[in-house]
């Protein structure tokens, strides 16, 4: 008897741990509660490594950077076209434009009359740092071994000053620094490589001083000297007074005013310089690249570059409303129900790091990411074809399940780029440029489209994407030399017409008629290691073949796929793209402006393409405003492009965001990404779905447990 009531009780205790165990079980990866916080959780699936404004340069580290700091000018979150409004300014910024004599020019002179340019801009008074304790001299470490600047203390705040901008653009001018974009300034802000130079000869007069006190290479190497960045005069920058700075441009550069929207000129405070050199911050591991010191609605608390980045709002963040008008069809739509409240909605952001896709994918299904790309295995799945337009909209199910999909077509632009200094492929002369269009005809990105994008993309006639001004658009600026009009849309012409124009370039049926020679193209890539690379390649190979071409790959690693780009060695470079840095039509068309030449100049015009018709054009229209003068200009630009063909143009992505119904005010962002500040959840539906989506099936447990415990009560025969 006692045996028995001492199984009873080893069996209560394991019913009762069952229950208990399974009452907590759960797949949620944030654990119980978090979804009915103000949190929004996201993803980054490339290595973030730099968060420094100055010198980080990549989408996926602006994604996170554009959302600590804040930009003079940035771009009103809904409306379309992008246009500029104030954020740190009382106003846009006024210009003044000077003659060579020094005399103001009067109205929109003549870019041929500006011998310099000067933008003013008027601060907005109260705008305050983040908490810090780079603002407290007698902050110390609070912890034994601190890992974060929240480990020192105290802290304090200031306002941001006319000052925090000279500093900026000084610590730009550091070569030390590594600013990806010193060299395009250099083009139209005055004085930059004088100030380099002033940094530098401050850097030698620093090091030299601590050599002579006694300090060793090794140390120097450690803790490099900090310069002084208030005090070094910059020709470019002009500290009016308190809350009034003043650029200078070296020329007529309308598109100025777009570099104020980019986080290459956020104001910085020197104390977060001064405190990073801090021999127990450096002993911590802390620099700017890791944990920026800004103004921006959100600030850093965790940075796990290979794990987790998490942001927090900024308690001192001034005062920014929602916008209280977008574009026309937003009227009426939730878009627009948020208008005139303060801004930002979230408390928190958690970016988690999601190398793969598919498990990234999961847990937006599951309801555990607000928001999710789309794997190229899901589209089937996840989209369906409208019937009415045959465009592209969420499955039944996902619908049915509240999702939304953002669509845009962002201004990036992909081109196969021919090395306009090779022999056969490269030069002016006709054979050369009738060759070019002949296999530009052979390649139709529209079927590239449809077999390898699941028809994601757009063809691209020329270098600008859509919603830049001066776009080519079919049928009236169509690409004539490789497209033709169907009466609906802009399609390749025939590949019979490739084949005329390969015999008049002198390659019949692809032989050489001089030499007797098959045509052979080598394609040059750095790619192999991607895993859509060999059906990607046998594609290109099979529409070439059809002209009788070969086309064979010349892949090398990175670095030397690099080298031989800059040495002009390669002759159909794989699948060059381009991100628009603002969205301005000569943000796109420099890219074959001869001074940018690769080879010569180092540029980004990676065809080395020179031609001084095109250049002639380029020159008129870089520095004018978006007139019906300029259109011209620009379409009389790309129909040069479109005859000499030093590239084949490729396509324009169109990039798909999905989110949750309880994921409010998405609006995707491809030129700035600080939209995070915008954003609204409601916490509680996600706990709703996430309940809902995610039942534990708890019944095969329940019933091995029972079988378990009726094996062990079951009455046995006594022998």
């Amino acid at each position: 008897m006692k045996l028995q009531f001492g199984k009873i009780f080893v069996f209560a205790v394991l019913w009762t741990l069952l229950l208990a165990l399974l009452r907590t079980c759960n797949n949620n990866p944030w654990g119980n509660g978090a979804a009915a916080e103000n949190t929004h959780y996201t993803t980054f699936a490339q290595k973030i490594r730099n968060l420094d404004p100055v010198s980080a340069n990549f989408i996926h580290e602006a994604a996170v950077i554009d959302n600590i700091v804040e930009t003079p000018l940035a771009y009103h979150y809904l409306k379309r076209p992008y246009q500029l409004v104030p954020q740190m300014l009382t106003e846009l910024p006024t210009v003044i434009y000077y003659d060579a004599a020094g005399n103001a020019l009067p109205g929109d002179p003549d870019a041929t009359q500006v011998a310099r340019a000067e933008y003013t801009m008027r601060l907005r008074p109260g705008i305050l740092y983040q908490d810090h304790p780079c603002f407290r001299e007698d902050s110390v470490p609070l912890v034994k071994h601190p890992r974060t600047p929240a480990d020192f203390g105290p802290v304090a705040h200031r306002e941001v000053t006319a000052e925090d901008f000279l500093v900026s653009m000084n610590r730009l001018c550091d070569s030390r620094v590594g600013c990806a974009v010193y060299s395009q300034l250099c083009g139209f802000l005055v004085g930059l490589s004088e100030c380099r130079q002033a940094v530098e000869a401050e850097v030698r007069r620093l090091d030299e001083e601590r050599r002579q006190a006694g300090e060793s290479a090794v140390q120097l190497a450690e803790a490099p000297s900090l310069p002084d960045y208030r005090k070094i005069p910059c020709g470019a920058v002009q500290v009016v007074d308190r809350y009034t700075v003043k650029y200078v441009l070296s020329r007529k550069y309308p598109q100025f005013l777009y570099w104020l929207a980019m986080h290459y000129f956020t104001p910085a405070p020197y104390e977060a310089m001064v405190f990073y050199q801090r021999p127990e911050v450096r002993a911590a591991g802390l620099s700017l690249v890791t944990w920026p010191v800004a103004n921006g609605p959100y600030q850093l608390t965790k940075c796990d570059l290979d794990f987790q980045i998490v942001l927090e709002r900024n308690p001192n963040y001034h005062e920014v409303f929602y916008p209280a008008e977008g574009n026309p069809e937003d009227e009426g739509t939730e878009i627009l129900s948020d208008a005139g409240k303060r801004l930002p909605f979230i408390d928190k952001v958690v970016f988690n790091w999601e190398p793969e896709s598919i498990p990234s994918w999961m847990k937006f299904q599951q309801g555990y990411y607000d928001n999710s790309g789309l794997p190229p295995d899901m589209f089937d799945k996840a989209l369906s074809m409208n019937p009415d337009g045959g465009d592209l909209s969420l499955s039944e199910d996902m619908a049915a399940r509240g999702m939304k999909m953002a669509t845009t077509v962002p201004p990036y632009s992909y081109y196969y780029a021919f090395n306009m200094r090779d022999p056969v492929v490269g030069g002016m002369g006709e054979r050369q440029r009738l060759l070019r269009q002949a296999l530009s005809i052979a390649l139709d990105t529209r079927k590239f489209i449809t077999i390898f994008r699941n028809g994601n993309g757009i063809p691209a006639e020329g270098i600008i994407p859509p919603g830049i001004f001066g776009m080519a658009e079919p049928p009236a600026t169509m690409n004539t030399v490789i497209n033709r009009w169907n009466g609906e849309m802009s399609v390749r012409k025939d590949i019979s017409e490739a084949k005329k124009l390969l015999a008049q370039a002198g390659y019949p049926n692809g032989i050489d008629q001089v030499t007797g020679d098959p045509l052979v193209i080598q394609l040059d890539h750095a790619a192999a290691g991607r895993p859509d690379f060999k059906n990607h390649f046998r594609w290109l190979a099979d529409r070439f073949q059809e002209l009788g071409v070969r086309l064979e790959e010349r892949g090398t690693d990175l670095n030397r796929s690099r080298q031989r780009v800059a040495e002009g060695d390669f002759q159909l470079l794989f699948e060059r793209g381009w991100v628009g840095d603002y969205p301005d039509p000569e943000n796109f068309l420099m890219l074959f402006y001869s001074e940018n030449g690769h080879v010569e100049h180092h540029g980004p015009n990676y065809a080395n393409y020179v031609s001084p018709e095109f250049d002639a054009v380029f020159k008129k229209l870089e520095t004018m405003d978006n007139t019906p003068e300029r259109r011209e200009l620009i379409e009389q630009a790309n129909r040069i492009l479109y005859e000499d063909a030093p590239v084949i143009w490729d396509i324009h992505p169109i990039n798909m965001i999905l989110t949750h119904g309880w994921l409010h005010n998405y609006r995707y962002m491809s030129i700035a990404f600080d939209n995070l500040k915008y954003l609204r959840l409601d916490p509680q539906e996600r706990s709703r779905c996430q309940r809902e989506w995610n039942r534990p099936c708890h019944w095969p447990i329940w019933m091995l447990m029972a079988l378990f415990t009726l094996a062990a009560f079951w009455p046995r025969k006594q022998r």
